[in-house]
């Protein structure tokens, strides 16, 4: 980090994102403009409580908070610090806000989208030219420490070395562990804001862990908690972290901690923390727990096949129960394996999902309340918040499922049953009679149940999803005609070339120069 001059320009930043905040923050170097950011706070109740002890002679604020909002703050601090300088943020749509606002003798405004370090620096010099510059005590002032390590995992720290060393002047303990946890879905799933987060957590961490010095940091909607502590202390550690992760999900619901294995080096932190981060993903496999230890995470692992082609024709054929069982199986494999993390996972239940709807809706069925229900039904799986609520939403699709194909016309599955075979055994020799056997009916029943039902008889139908499958292998260019032909369950190609006319009106050889220029 750059020294700053004896005498700078105090800045305090009011704002509830924390995104914003540390945006604003390294915009620039600021103390080569003699600017020092002295103090930060998520809301304008917050600013006045450390206003005093901060001094600033510029506040730059944004509107709309939680607890105080930007026009209340600017109220207040003009009738208890008229000399402050006030620099409002806003967006388009407050605009009505900052109209309000300034009433109260706000200095200047910036849009938060556009707001440059150049611009920044120039209105801060120009309201602050007819103020003294306020000495710094360099040699008493203490670096803020969830700041700096802040900035070293993030890889915003300007002079790495220089933050290391404020760091080893106050880690000077033996033992390190991180907890870390995401605030995402917290922040979705709830009325909870981001600085009520934060305050919630660094009270947590004061009351159960100040014993271990700790560090709270909030980092890319992630708490991130540095544990520092001795030999003799460590004993203690475990139940510790258990009691503050405990609280933080009772009182914030939605948030789950993995804790880092215990290292000594404080030089290993960004490493710890990035592999707590790459971990969070694999939380929701851990149902009705506070923390999860590093150790039982499977950080390697082989991805499970999903046959969507089986499912599918399981589905077809109208075999449900089969379908379910196949999917249990899947998730059960996937659990014990950890092996998706939970966007991936999500991604892989809504994609089931959409299939097996598209698969019956092919099928004519009445799926109009699924349908209903399906953009629902994955906001609930993108808002799952472990395994076991997943699990419940997917098996109460299935459930609804299995409700409306058991609806379904029991001669209506004997078609789509007839189809199934059909388009699994294609290349094969497929006779009218085994298919009769197949389907335990009469041959000649077999063939008036089919054309009465499909306006078409079985043979055509049989040669038009073989021709089908020829097409497809005619444009890859990959086979000959007489390969193409096995291939399509013809073990006559000239037989195959009769049947291929007569499906398109051209033959296979037709077909295929036809096909090269359309390209």
């Amino acid at each position: 980090m750059s020294k700053i001059s004896a005498t700078s320009y105090r800045v305090m930043i009011v704002d509830d994102e924390p995104i914003l905040r540390t945006g604003i923050l390294h915009l620039c170097n600021w103390a080569q403009h003699n600017i020092e950011i002295v103090a930060q706070a998520s809301n304008g109740q917050e600013a006045l409580a450390c206003i005093d002890q901060a001094q600033p002679h510029v506040v730059i604020t944004d509107i709309v908070m939680p607890v105080m909002d930007g026009v209340e703050f600017t109220r207040i601090l003009r009738q208890q610090y008229p000399n402050i300088k006030v620099i409002v943020l806003s967006s388009y749509s407050e605009f009505d806000y900052v109209r309000e606002v300034f009433k109260y003798g706000v200095n200047d405004y910036l849009l938060k989208p556009k707001v440059a370090a150049p611009e920044l620096i120039s209105l801060i010099q120009s309201l602050c030219s007819e103020i003294i510059p306020s000495p710094i005590d360099t040699k008493s002032k203490k670096p803020d420490i969830a700041l700096v390590l802040a900035e070293v995992l993030q890889n915003s720290c300007e002079d790495t070395n220089d933050a290391w060393q404020n760091l080893q002047s106050i880690f000077r303990k033996k033992h390190f562990r991180i907890l870390q946890a995401s605030t995402s879905l917290l922040l979705t799933r709830t009325d909870w804001t981001q600085a009520q987060v934060e305050q919630q957590c660094i009270g947590l961490t004061r009351q159960h862990l100040h014993v271990y010095q700790p560090v709270c940091m909030f980092l890319k909607n992630e708490c991130v908690v540095l544990l520092h502590y001795d030999g003799d202390e460590k004993e203690h550690v475990p139940s510790a972290i258990l009691e503050f992760t405990r609280e933080a999900m009772k009182s914030l619901t939605y948030v789950k901690f993995i804790v880092s294995r215990e290292f000594n080096h404080m030089e290993q932190i960004p490493k710890e923390h990035q592999l707590c981060t790459s971990y969070l993903g694999k939380l929701i496999y851990f149902p009705n727990r506070y923390e999860v230890q590093a150790c039982e995470i499977h950080s390697e692992s082989t991805k499970v096949h999903f046959d969507q082609a089986a499912f599918t024709s399981l589905l077809r054929s109208w075999s449900i129960d089969e379908a379910q069982a196949e999917l249990q199986s899947l998730f059960s494999l996937i659990r014990s394996t950890q092996a998706y993390d939970e966007y991936s996972l999500k991604r892989l239940a809504q994609n089931i999902i959409y299939s097996a709807m598209s698969t019956l809706e092919e099928m004519k069925q009445p799926l109009s309340d699924l349908t209903a229900s399906k953009l629902q039904l994955f906001k609930q799986i993108d808002l799952a918040f472990d395994w076991d609520e997943l699990h419940s939403i997917f098996i109460l699709f299935l459930d609804d499922l299995k409700r409306v194909i058991r609806k379904t016309d029991p001669q209506t599955m004997i078609v789509h049953r007839i189809y199934e075979y059909v388009n699994q055994n294609y290349a094969n020799e497929i006779s009218l009679s085994e298919l009769a056997e197949q389907f335990h009916l009469n041959y000649s029943y077999l063939s008036s149940y089919f054309k009465q039902r499909t306006n078409e008889n079985i043979t055509t139908y049989i040669n038009r999803v073989r021709t089908d499958k020829a097409k497809e292998l005619l444009r890859s260019y990959e086979a000959s005609i007489s390969q193409i032909s096995q291939m399509t369950g013809y073990s006559d190609h000239n037989y195959f070339s009769k049947v291929f006319k007569k499906m398109t009106g051209m033959t296979p050889v037709e077909y295929r120069n036809q096909n090269a220029k359309d390209r």
